[in-house]
């Protein structure tokens, strides 16, 4: 029975330990000779058995790889379960069997060589895998139930791994080791070569973009605040500065890759995973590009072999150090880094590029082969005319990694609002001209109210001229630069210039609806009332009159939102973009005085004016 007993343990049921499956190994009840002590003895044993051809059959549905019989193998369809990382997972399994298996050799050679030993021998001798088999199976089960997958296996290992059972957590910790074997050889592939070994979707690195965030809540209260039309909804939208809408204005360029995220394991921060796909794509970049060597050389700085044995002696440890794995992500991606920095910044002149696209330069027109502005651009104006007009800038290698479409467009979308300000503010200092030489006719009150007007929007428009110039642009592009000439990291580069556009976005209110759609109605009644003044040379008709009647009151009436949503902002003592607009304002309080609206009776007094408007105006009449 000792010989039948050691077959049954190592997965090969008789008639004495018949297999069933449901119940597993048990001694037959038809052995009237047994004690039910001694009974209760071998099917304690029986569990480790039935465990043991489980794992066994699992080992081999999922690698071909078999130590039993095949009266109890199964189809390896019907799990659905495949992928390098399950392999691994099942070839670390088998590795923590071999002590069982071995010891049950150990047994058959004591057992003939005493035949005086007894089944508590035996009991005693596989103790030691009590403890180990239904931990282990409770990580098979959880596996086959849930379907686990590529990555998620090592979270799942490494999770059970934690328990305060030596035994238990030692072999987990040498299966687990067998699968970060996978992993090491797909990072070798993709951080030295650029490729993505990844064809059953494994990795935590993927081709093509992220998955997008959730839908922004549709059913968001639009209770009006009292504010000029201004709801609760867009107010939050103004304090927690969220910039909601820049992925609805902005075709977004296609990442080639992006991190699968429901794939990294738990003891891999995000940072980490980041610069690994940092370095990949650089790589692959240079991989890709039919470059000139002696310009580009090797991105590795030819450290490749380097790296590789690095990676290997990652590899080859019993246990996972993130320590050890982060430095040596970080020293790979610190090669690549500051080789993009010396190529973007040294040879490819990444500041006098920037400074071009930041200075908008003269050869504006048409552009060519340009798509007309979207339905979800925030102006939705048609492209003809000044719509049309934007900025064409042909991208050099390796800049496109920075420069990328989306990159560009915002740029563009910047500088047809920098533009149609630009313009409005030109078209007011004309109809000043016009006023000066028309001073010596008679003027009539109509004229004392046009007139009026012309000031009141020449003052907001040349406070907001000076504010996007000055607080925004010029400052903004000032920390850029010194941020690129305080590193030799690309990264730290590409996060600086992602900052620098999202904040132009946010504090020229491009995303923010409610301030942008206020000042492009002002704009327009600007555009309009140069229009009436240029084409009125004597005195305003009856016609004339009400229509400049009607852009006083629109002008009353935006002017007048414009201060309440700038006031109700500030009074929640948030967003110091806003806040800063309102001080050029109305620095001296004459607008608070106003009650916000720009409606003096009188002639503008100079006292209105800000610093920065008068300094302008000083320049404009030394001119």
């Amino acid at each position: 029975m000792i010989h039948e007993l050691l077959l049954a343990l190592s997965g090969y049921p008789g008639t004495i330990f018949p297999w069933n499956k449901r119940t597993g190994l048990q001694v037959s009840q038809d052995l009237p000779f047994l004690h039910p002590s001694e009974t209760s003895v071998l099917n304690r044993l029986c569990k480790l058995g039935s465990d043991y051809i489980r794992f066994t059959e699992f080992i081999e549905q999922h690698t071909g790889h078999v130590h039993q019989q095949e009266h109890h193998t199964s189809q390896p369809s019907q799990t659905g379960l495949h992928g390098s990382y399950l392999r691994a997972f099942c070839t670390g399994l088998d590795s923590t069997l071999q002590p069982y298996r071995q010891t049950l050799l150990d047994l058959e050679q004591e057992f003939l060589c005493d035949p005086h030993l007894t089944i508590s021998h035996a009991n005693y001798k596989l103790d030691q895998f009590q403890l180990l088999f239904p931990s282990v199976m409770v990580v098979v089960e959880t596996i086959k139930a849930q379907k686990i997958h590529g990555c998620q296996i090592l979270e799942t290992v490494y999770k059970h791994s934690c328990g305060g059972l030596p035994p238990v957590r030692t072999a987990l910790e040498k299966i687990l080791a067998v699968c970060h074997g996978v992993m090491y050889k797909q990072l070798a592939a993709w951080m030295l070569h650029g490729l993505l070994l990844d064809q059953s979707e494994e990795f935590y690195v993927k081709q093509g973009p992220s998955a997008g965030g959730a839908a922004a809540n549709q059913e968001e209260e639009e209770e009006d605040l009292g504010l000029g039309g201004l709801s609760g909804k867009q107010l939050r939208e103004l304090q927690d500065l969220r910039l909601i809408e820049e992925e609805n204005m902005l075709a977004p360029s296609l990442q080639q890759f992006s991190l699968r995220t429901e794939m990294l394991p738990s003891y891999i921060p995000v940072r980490v995973a980041e610069k690994i796909l940092f370095v990949g794509e650089s790589v692959q970049m240079f991989e890709n590009h039919n470059h000139s060597p002696s310009r580009a050389g090797s991105i590795l700085k030819h450290q490749e072999d380097l790296f590789a044995a690095e990676l290997h002696r990652l590899k080859q440890q019993p246990l996972f150090s993130l320590v050890d794995f982060e430095n040596l992500i970080d020293h790979i991606r610190s090669t690549v880094a500051e080789h993009l920095w010396t190529l973007m910044v040294e040879e490819s002149d990444l500041l006098e590029q920037l400074k071009v696209c930041c200075m908008f330069p003269d050869a504006i027109g048409p552009r060519d082969g340009a798509t007309p502005p979207q339905d979800t651009s925030p102006r939705e104006i048609p492209p003809t005319g000044w719509a049309a007009l934007g900025l064409t800038y042909k991208v050099q290698w390796p800049l496109h990694i920075l420069f990328t479409p989306a990159v560009l467009e915002k740029y563009n979308v910047v500088f047809r609002y920098l533009l149609s300000v630009r313009r409005v503010q030109s078209q007011l200092q004309h109809c000043w001209a016009l006023q000066m030489q028309r001073k010596h006719l008679k003027s009539s009150q109509t004229d004392a109210i046009k007139w009026r007007l012309r000031n009141h929007m020449a003052f907001l428009i040349d406070n907001l001229q000076y504010y996007l110039q000055v607080d925004v642009l010029e400052s903004q592009f000032s920390q850029l630069l010194q941020q690129i000439n305080s590193t030799r990291d690309f990264e730290s580069i590409r996060l600086a210039h992602d900052h620098f556009l999202s904040n132009l976005l946010a504090q020229s209110f491009i995303l923010l609806k409610p301030v942008f759609h206020c000042l492009n109605e002002i704009l327009e009644l600007c555009q309009t009332f140069c229009s009436l003044v240029s084409q009125t040379v004597a005195s305003l008709d009856e016609r004339g009159a009400a229509q400049l009647d009607i852009l006083v009151k629109g002008f009353r009436r935006q002017s007048s939102l414009l201060f309440k949503i700038l006031s109700s902002v500030r009074n929640h003592q948030i967003n110091s973009d806003l806040a800063q607009l309102l001080l050029r304002l109305d620095y001296n309080k004459y607008y608070t005085q106003a009650g916000g609206t720009l409606q003096d009776p009188g002639l503008l007094d100079p006292g209105l004016l800000s610093v920065g408007c008068l300094l302008k105006m000083v320049a404009h009449m030394a001119t």
